[in-house]
């Protein structure tokens, strides 16, 4: 028997505009509002920040961008007060953030 193979598929591929448009509008209706950090919750961020930067510690911090909170895991390599950064690394690959942008950080 032979196999009708991506024969099948290709009505579903007949309109990529339409694909393109409903992938767009799934991203758009899920995104969120960066949340509002209180005081304390924010002197808690600076303190665990401080304290992994300083032990060397493995953190898992989650950070918003573009309507989304994004998880990434590794250890501080440089905090940048001036700039308001910090550097991360993961598996010899290195990621800056913002430092306003931290929603959250746990130690791993």
């Amino acid at each position: 028997m032979k196999q009708r193979g991506m024969v099948k598929w290709q009505p579903f591929a007949s309109l990529p505009e339409q694909a393109n448009y409903i992938n767009k509008l799934m991203y758009e209706m899920n995104r969120i509002e960066r949340p509002i950090l209180s005081d304390d919750q924010l002197n808690e961020l600076n303190i665990t920040l401080y304290e992994s930067y300083e032990n060397k510690e493995i953190i898992s911090l989650e950070y918003f961008y573009d309507g989304y909170i994004y998880l990434v895991e590794g250890i501080i390599v440089k905090i940048d007060s001036v700039k308001k950064t910090l550097i991360i690394e993961n598996n010899n690959k290195r990621d800056k953030f913002s430092i306003a942008s931290i929603v959250n950080i746990k130690l791993k």
